[in-house]
């Protein structure tokens, strides 16, 4: 890389960290006036550097300032990024045009309370934000600060779900608002249909199983408020689960289709492919194979769904948990 290219580079993304951290500072002040009008103007300025500075790293080529001195807009600066890395950054990318929007009508928003949403969306572009920092500039900002954004106060927090439900508070709000919730909307269901499961919110206590990260599936199903209606309908929320064979442990009863839909998700090609992924020692060989049959039958890691599900008979398919990396961690040695 060029060293003009470089100091360039390097200059956006300093500028663009502090922009971030003093996002996350000002939002965890216990008083602050206009907190998320401010937040979300940082985090877009922040956002704005740090994908100019990948364009300048990897595409030098365009020019960042134009002629009437004027430089290439944000939102620019994000469909550009997006037509280049794909799939990978679409739910990045609808994060940042949601933020956006609000960042250029926040006029329009002042009589109404929507900080649940804005709090979920700012907690999700901070996130981000610091991986696609690791990922493109191997920086991480956990290891620079100990800044966390965090849903701390003195009263309870609410799922952002809460407030997408066709019954929420929000039925009478401005027209500005119902417009901005069914963007979020819109864009959660282009994320799920294009089968992406990162969704643009943090969610809080929404699943089933030991998983914090709300997919855009729950967001769909927590829209839909009628249980009659809904795609999915959560009656007892469990914050930890371990599958186990012992007879003394308390007993929950799981259907089979959310048996295989939350918990036994990993056909034995996501197995090795994602073993590949996580260990430079990789290899699918006899002793892979070892240790895949010493797992096999053991319900914390593997399960077999049968075609005929009542008689539990016929042609099956194996199905393993996530857990079963914490073995092969035993076993392999993690990518640096």
């Amino acid at each position: 890389m060029p060293d003009e290219v470089k100091n360039i580079t390097e200059s956006l993304i300093e500028n663009s960290k502090s922009a971030i951290i003093g996002c996350v500072e000002l939002h965890n002040k216990p008083i602050f006036p206009y907190r998320y009008e401010v937040c979300t103007i940082l985090a877009i300025n922040g956002w704005e550097l740090l994908l100019k500075a990948y364009i300048a790293q990897n595409n030098p080529e365009v020019k960042l300032i134009k002629k009437d001195s004027h430089s290439k807009p944000f939102e620019e600066c994000v469909s550009f990024v997006s037509s280049k890395l794909g799939k990978p950054f679409k739910a990045i990318e609808e994060n940042l045009n949601r933020l956006y929007d609000y960042r250029c009508h926040i006029i329009h928003f002042y009589k109404d309370k929507i900080d649940t949403i804005l709090y979920s969306l700012l907690h999700k572009t901070i996130l981000f934000y610091n991986s696609f920092l690791k990922e493109h500039f191997n920086t991480d900002l956990t290891e620079e600060t100990n800044l966390m954004l965090l849903p701390i106060g003195f009263k309870p927090f609410a799922s952002p779900v809460d407030f997408l439900s066709k019954e929420s508070e929000f039925s009478n709000s401005s027209i500005a608002v119902k417009k901005f919730i069914e963007s979020i909307i819109a864009s959660t269901e282009e994320l799920n249909n294009q089968g992406i499961e990162e969704a643009i919110l943090t969610g809080f206590n929404v699943a089933v199983i030991n998983e914090n990260r709300i997919k855009n599936a729950d967001i769909i199903a927590g829209i839909t408020s009628i249980e009659s209606d809904a795609k999915l309908t959560v009656s007892n929320v469990i914050s930890n689960v371990k599958i186990t064979d012992d007879e003394s442990a308390r007993k929950i009863k799981i259907d089979e289709e959310s048996l295989f839909s939350t918990i036994y998700v990993l056909a034995y090609y996501d197995v090795v492919n994602k073993c590949r992924l996580l260990y430079s020692d990789f290899k699918q060989d006899p002793k892979f194979n070892r240790i895949m049959k010493t797992l096999k039958g053991n319900p914390e890691y593997h399960k077999k769904r049968f075609l005929d599900i009542q008689k539990q008979s016929g042609s099956a398919k194996d199905w393993y948990t996530n857990s079963i990396f914490l073995e092969f961690n035993k076993h392999y040695k993690l990518m640096e």
